[in-house]
């Protein structure tokens, strides 16, 4: 039987690590994933695979590869296997390139527009988000396209100055594209979707792990024409961003900082060491509207009032607009920050019910009146339409 090959590229992905040389090394020579499927052992041992990886590639079931798909496709996620037209071209400028790209939402072209990734620490100051909110709003006025990781601090800032910026942004996560992460970004995570894309090179479902994080900075760093650091200790994952983006010839921006500030001694050590000054957006996108001529437009930094909106991380996830709506009455249908109209019954309650209190577990869900049995049955059914994500510890959080 034949299969399309998004099919073999999930395959190939799950017989390596995320971060394996592998992949790439074969797409490389053999460009399709289902050529790989296909290659006898001799042919593998000629293009530097070693008899263990050999041994990885001898296993052909299928049967987890196809869950895979059929998840994708119940969550709406797209899967972009190497060589596709959307598959980012300066992923195959790495040494790691993943074999598929799990996607929401729309990545825009990455070989007509410029992309800035912007990172920095999850304990920022108040000036560190600040600074990343203001940054980002500018680069996305000027045109750019802003990357980052979604992650807590300065990452969220970063996407969310984007978006007030009235720009694109794209978020490279270190779970499954499906799983929320933190959980309080759910409004941020919808924003983005709509105003670009969440892309992943895990599988549906992927919890997050300490140790993906530092292997998917290697995507953020290669996605962007540069990096800015825009405020990070020296214990930082992204100075780690940093040195991922030096590595691939990538110039690497940083944002001073007070040096008596403990989350400004990473910024401050990369200016000591050579990294590029970052006083403003103008320092970034100077060089390139040469390049972009129909894109970056500097002078819509001046001319584009500024303003912060209502993409900021809160504990309980959820945007003030849809806060006073619950406080206020008001059918959900009515604001567009909602899909609850599109649900019915239990499912709807359910829905509502995360949206107003955040994460809760299902027999705190079962004081709506659902049975406990009905309430998880429904979860269930709520997870796999894309409406609700399951999280550690039996808790659900609504997307």
């Amino acid at each position: 039987m034949t299969y399309s090959e998004e099919l073999y590229g999930i395959w190939l992905s799950q017989r390596f690590e995320a971060g394996s040389p592998a992949p790439g090394k074969l797409l490389s020579r053999l460009r399709t994933p289902s050529a790989v499927y296909r290659a006898e052992k001799e042919t593998l041992y000629s293009l530097g695979i070693s008899s263990q990886e050999a041994r990885r590639l001898s296993a052909k079931d299928l049967e987890k590869s196809l869950r895979i798909a059929e998840a994708c496709a119940k969550k709406g996620i797209r899967v972009i296997t190497y060589g596709d037209r959307e598959y980012p071209l300066q992923f195959l400028q790495t040494e790691t390139p993943p074999a598929v790209i799990y996607c929401r939402g729309k990545l825009p072209e990455t070989d007509g527009e410029l992309f800035i990734s912007a990172v920095g620490t999850r304990k920022c100051s108040d000036t560190g988000r600040q600074n990343a909110h203001r940054l980002c709003f500018d680069l996305a006025s000027a045109g750019a396209v802003v990357v980052s990781g979604m992650a807590r601090g300065i990452d969220s800032a970063c996407h969310a100055g984007a978006l007030d910026g009235g720009g694109k942004t794209v978020a490279v996560l270190g779970t499954g594209c499906d799983v929320i992460y933190p959980p309080e970004n759910s409004y941020l995570y919808g924003s983005i979707i709509e105003n670009g894309a969440v892309i992943s090179e895990y599988p549906p479902g992927f919890e997050p792990l300490a140790e993906n994080f530092p292997v998917r900075n290697r995507l953020i760093a290669a996605l962007g024409a540069v990096t800015v650091i825009v405020e990070a200790g020296v214990g930082s994952g992204a100075l780690i961003t940093a040195d991922r983006a030096a590595a691939m010839g990538r110039t690497v921006y940083a944002v001073p900082g007070a040096i008596n500030t403990p989350q400004s001694k990473g910024c401050n050590l990369l200016l000591k060491r050579g990294a590029a000054l970052c006083t403003g957006a103008e320092d970034i996108l100077s060089g390139y509207e040469l390049t972009f001529p129909d894109k970056i437009r500097i002078e819509n930094i001046i001319s584009k009032k500024y303003f912060v909106g209502d993409y900021r991380e809160r504990q309980d996830g959820r945007p003030e607009e849809l806060q006073k709506a619950f406080e206020s009455g008001n059918d959900l249908s009515d604001t567009k920050l909602s899909r609850a109209s599109e649900l019915e019954g239990d499912e709807r309650t359910l829905y509502e019910t995360l949206l107003k209190n955040g994460i809760m577990a299902p027999e705190e869900l079962s004081r709506t009146g659902i049975s406990m049995e009905s309430a998880v049955y429904r979860l269930t059914l709520l997870e796999i339409k894309g409406y609700v994500t399951a999280l550690p510890g039996g808790k659900y959080a609504a997307k």
